[in-house]
């Protein structure tokens, strides 16, 4: 559920006060991007990655911001404070300043966080997933930041409901699989484990750069067929940690070793936040 104040440029607000206004480019033209930040004992969890995330979109965005580390990291504080989260989320909105059509008249920007309540961390269900093939994702840098432009994940996600599949795996234009539709990807196969290259236009996920950081990863386009013959497949987002799957498209899987010992390791280092 929301909570009362959010932060919006350099001030805090109530929310019922928050207006975004129809000049605002990231309604007009997509222009922007957003990071979920997971709050645990009401401090950021893993948010040296959200800032590397942060400005790398603003590099790929050209969005001129002058938040250092500390002064995000003080002003996510501070609102979590001021709403006295324990368990949760917040989200940080970018987007530049409104002007100009297509050719914007600043490359300055505007930042609007929220902050929402919610659980720590837990062992989860293993899920279904399908593959989305109707849209492709590009393989440039765009695909790895976190923009407001999600249309391939909200209509893959729409594609899984309607199959009856609780999330979906996007591809690429070379038709390799890159990530879930919230999620990075991850495959184990004869102990060693995988995931994308963010050059095949997967988004640089914060959980999966924790994964990469914690274990020996190697970093491989997959296939489905490499996916389906895996030993087991794994999902990684940062407001639920890693979540196994049991099943893509017809294949099942009833390993879910790596994934438990994954998120139980994310579970005891949250519980010393």
């Amino acid at each position: 559920s929301k909570m009362g104040v959010v932060f919006r440029n350099s001030e805090f607000i109530n929310e019922q006060d928050l207006v975004i206004k129809s000049s605002n480019r990231a309604f007009n033209y997509g222009d922007g991007f957003f990071e979920t930040i997971k709050i645990i004992n009401s401090k950021p969890v893993n948010y040296p990655a959200h800032y590397a995330r942060f400005s790398l979109a603003c590099e790929v965005l050209k969005l001129k911001h002058k938040e250092t580390i500390s002064s995000l990291l003080s002003d996510i504080n501070n609102l979590t404070n001021k709403n006295k989260l324990i368990n949760g989320s917040v989200k940080v909105h970018v987007s530049r300043k409104e002007g100009g059509r297509y050719q914007p008249k600043s490359l300055g920007c505007e930042i609007i966080i929220i902050s929402c309540s919610g659980s720590a961390f837990k062992q989860n269900i293993p899920l279904s997933l399908c593959v989305f093939t109707d849209e492709v994702k590009s393989m440039g840098r765009l695909s790895n930041i976190k923009s407001v432009n999600a249309s391939v994940s909200v209509l893959g996600a729409i594609h899984a409901k309607e199959l009856g599949f609780e999330n979906a795996i996007l591809t690429n234009i070379k038709g390799n699989c890159i990530e879930a539709t919230n999620s990075s990807l991850f495959i184990v196969k004869d102990n060693v484990i995988y995931t994308p290259p963010l050059s095949d236009g997967c988004i640089d996920g914060t959980m999966r750069a924790w994964v990469l950081n914690n274990y020996k990863i190697i970093k491989k386009s997959l296939s489905l067929i490499d996916i389906k013959k895996a030993d087991e497949v794994f999902i990684t987002n940062a407001i639920n940690g890693i979540t196994s799957v049991n099943r893509v498209e017809e294949t099942s899987f009833n390993s879910f070793i790596y994934t438990s010992k994954l998120q139980n390791k994310l579970i005891s280092l949250s519980l010393g936040l």
